[in-house]
């Protein structure tokens, strides 16, 4: 399987990531060729070798005309849906333009389809991030990968005035994933840059999977700041040998002698919420000779203070033992079947790039259950037989 790399260790935007992409072997004439699928006219790219710290990269730019109008969400998606471009590339791009509506309305108090687009709307934004979803595509990238994002400090001036680094709708779009604040005052990671990395990212694990190197390449930013401002790009595939990914995370042990053991499942849940990849517990001897819960919580290092925050909160406990470990993980990812009854989630399960197993989320069908009143073990049943039939038209 071939898959791609990302490590923001100075930020990302949209334009670095071309640059990264370009670097790493996309032909830009190649890039444009695809691009003009698009309805826009009077734009160009261009690409150089640059500098940064004295390291190279490469540096591409969206030139584009004058615009004077905005747009809105609806006009992106159209201009997207109505193009020739692969499926995917329109999926993803309309996906990336979803987030930076949302942030942008969380940001500013308003609906998504009264999002006035300047920045994230301007016709250069729309190449960097409909190019970036069409370079995955034309390099033949099947999992992307990345490492935490870097963000900066200070403020940065744009249509909607001076706003704090990093702006609003930037933190809202990495919300839940790993950040590495830099203390360089200065705006690392823009709105369309996390946008893009978001959508395109399928897992944050490090170290990532076994690989075998194919390119490497550098997306130059435009400033030059205290560290290289690249963004660095592995294009590689998996060894043959190596039938899962293996990643590590923190594991958390405390022992319960004094907590009423009613409120464990409500407590298990709400460590879950707060980040944790996995929550259990098991009857054991405490000390004292007293019975007592042993829960064990894993979580990734980038949440781990947050789940022992809510793991004090929500438990007696006064300490706990913390180590790192490493899990041998299979790749996964979540679909949605129709069942006669609704919308079900399936989570499906690969070994090898095969698809191993697939199994109906057990909350989905437990909702199922209440809201139409019949056992949880049809509507399973409903599920699978969703699952199967998907599966039988490839």
């Amino acid at each position: 399987m071939k898959i791609a790399v990302f490590d923001p260790f100075c930020g990302v935007s949209g334009n670095m990531i071309l640059g990264a992409l370009a670097d790493c072997g996309l032909d830009i004439a190649q890039l444009e060729e695809m691009l003009r699928a698009l309805d826009m006219k009077g734009w160009e790219l261009s690409s150089e070798k640059v500098l940064r710290n004295n390291l190279q990269g490469t540096f591409v730019k969206v030139i584009v005309p004058d615009e004077t109008s905005c747009r809105h969400l609806p006009d992106i998606r159209s201009i997207i849906s109505e193009s020739d471009l692969p499926e995917y590339v329109k999926v993803k791009s309309s996906d990336a333009f979803n987030r930076l509506a949302e942030a942008e309305s969380h940001a500013h108090g308003i609906s998504i389809n009264e999002v006035h687009f300047h920045e994230t709307g301007a016709m250069d934004a729309i190449i960097d991030i409909v190019g970036s979803f069409c370079g995955l595509y034309l390099l033949g990238i099947e999992r992307v990968y990345s490492s935490a994002v870097a963000t900066g400090t200070g403020t940065v001036t744009c249509a909607h005035g001076t706003l704090p680094v990093p702006a609003p709708a930037t933190m809202h779009i990495l919300k839940g994933v790993p950040t590495a604040p830099t203390g360089i005052s200065s705006e690392l990671t823009t709105p369309t840059g996390a946008a893009v990395l978001i959508t395109a990212v399928e897992s944050w694990t490090c170290p990532f999977p076994h690989m075998k190197p194919l390119s490497t390449g550098m997306g130059a930013g435009l400033k030059n700041l205290q560290r290289p401002n690249l963004l660095r790009l592995t294009v590689g595939e998996t060894a043959n040998d190596v039938l899962w990914s293996s990643d590590r995370c923190i594991e958390i042990k405390i022992i319960i002698d004094d907590m009423d053991g009613r409120i464990w499942p409500d407590t298990a849940g709400s460590i879950l919420e707060s980040g944790a990849l996995d929550c259990y517990a098991a009857m054991c001897i405490g000390r004292k000779g007293r019975p007592a819960l042993e829960a064990t919580v894993l979580c990734p290092a980038a949440r781990m203070d947050a789940v022992i925050e809510c793991i004090f909160r929500n438990t007696s406990t006064i300490g706990m033992r913390i180590c790192t470990v490493e899990r041998a993980v299979l790749d996964r990812d979540e679909r949605t079947v129709e069942t006669k009854f609704g919308p079900i989630r399936v989570k499906r399960v690969f070994l090898d790039g095969k698809l191993l197993r697939s199994e109906p989320e057990y909350g989905d069908c437990a909702e199922t259950s209440r809201k139409h009143n019949i056992p949880i073990q049809e509507a399973i049943t409903a599920a699978r037989f969703a699952i199967l039939e998907i599966e039988r038209n490839g």
